[in-house]
């Protein structure tokens, strides 16, 4: 038994030892550009699920699902998430790919997570991804109308999704 447990010890300091000197010897590929391995995006896409639901707000978004606040939420969404996330000009980011892990295409792909979740990681952030925490630049309120447009972006009522549209134009940029 003992002879076990030692051998247990003996990986275990081998184990954080070859990590260390790992990391102390700059072996690890941290750029964006080297895409992670399948344990490393199974083990933190997981412990993101997981904390992001201990840490969530309970219930539902609290912004009812008018054309106004669709709107609101579809003009913020596109000044501040559309260059990595897509949007009404080009559903896939020409920025997907350089962050590492690639950023999500929302309006491409609308999101299942629950909407309280879309807040929490908005609002808080994602460390080493690239998604900022926009706690303390977006209002809650802000924030839960940017999650309410992601959810309805494909069912948006006619004008909503024509506003959209023209907010996101080249046109509509121009000084």
């Amino acid at each position: 038994m003992k002879g076990f447990i030692l051998g247990v010890l003996v990986t275990l300091v081998a184990i954080v030892g070859g990590v260390y000197l790992v990391a102390q010897n700059g072996l690890y590929p941290i750029g964006a550009d080297n895409p992670p391995g399948a344990l490393e995006r199974r083990l933190t896409m997981r412990a993101m699920d997981v904390y992001a639901d201990k840490h969530k707000p309970e219930g539902d978004n609290p912004v009812a699902i008018t054309p106004p606040n669709l709107l609101e939420g579809a003009t913020a969404y596109e000044q501040h998430c559309a260059l990595c996330h897509g949007g009404a000009q080009s559903k896939i980011s020409p920025m997907e790919n350089k962050l590492n892990p690639p950023a999500p295409q929302l309006i491409n792909r609308i999101p299942h997570d629950e909407p309280a979740w879309l807040f929490w990681v908005t609002k808080h952030g994602v460390r080493m991804t690239g998604m900022p925490t926009w706690d303390g630049v977006l209002s809650d309120d802000a924030i839960w109308k940017i999650v309410a447009f992601i959810k309805n972006s494909d069912r948006l009522p006619p004008a909503v999704d024509a506003a959209w549209r023209a907010t996101a134009s080249p046109s509509a940029q121009r000084p």
